[in-house]
C-alpha cells in the first residue's frame, strides 16, 4: 500500500485536474422561471470581462451558446460596450433575451437575462476578467422594475 501511495499523485488545486476554487466561484448553471441578472458591475473602475453563455429551453436540448464581451474605461458613467456573439446552436429565438440595466447616477449596470415565453437553462462562465477576485455571475432574481427599464443588447 505505501509503495502505490507514493506511486500515485495526490490531487490538489495546484496539479491534476482540480479546478481552483476561483474558477468554480465564476460559473453558474440553472434553470430559471424568472428573469436573471447574469453579471453586474457596482464601481466606476474599468471593466473588461468577457462571459460564455449556453441556453436551452425547458424539456429541449438543443443549446444556444453565445460569447458576451463587456468593456468600459475607468470613472465612466454611461453603459459599457458590450459586443454579443451567436457563437452557435439552435436558432436565437425570435425575441431578444439580453437585456442592459443602467443606473445614470453612478454608473452601476446589470446584464439581465430576460424571461419571457419558456423556462431557459441557462449556464454562464466568466471567461477573462480584468478582477478576476471581484467578479461574479450572480444569477440573482432580477428586479422587474429594472428589467422594464432596460434596453436590449443586439446579438450578431
Amino acid at each position: 500500500m505505501n509503495e502505490l501511495i507514493d506511486v500515485v499523485p495526490v490531487a490538489s488545486t495546484e496539479k491534476n485536474g482540480l479546478k481552483p476554487a476561483k474558477d468554480a466561484r465564476m460559473e453558474k448553471s440553472m434553470a430559471t422561471t424568472v428573469s436573471r441578472v447574469i453579471y453586474e458591475w457596482n464601481s466606476t473602475i474599468a471593466v473588461s470581462t468577457s462571459l460564455l453563455i449556453s441556453m436551452t429551453a425547458a424539456g429541449d436540448r438543443t443549446a444556444i451558446l453565445f460569447f458576451m464581451s463587456i468593456n468600459r474605461s475607468a470613472n465612466k458613467l454611461e453603459a459599457p460596450i458590450i459586443i454579443l456573439n451567436r457563437i452557435g446552436g439552435a436558432a436565437v429565438p425570435s425575441t431578444p433575451r439580453f437585456k442592459i440595466w443602467l443606473d445614470k447616477s453612478n454608473g452601476y449596470f446589470k446584464i439581465i437575462l430576460e424571461r419571457t415565453e419558456y423556462t431557459p437553462s441557462i449556464y454562464a462562465k466568466i471567461l477573462l476578467s480584468n478582477l478576476p477576485t471581484t467578479d461574479a455571475i450572480p444569477l440573482s432574481v432580477a428586479n422587474q422594475g429594472e428589467v422594464d427599464a432596460a434596453t436590449y443588447i443586439d446579438v450578431t
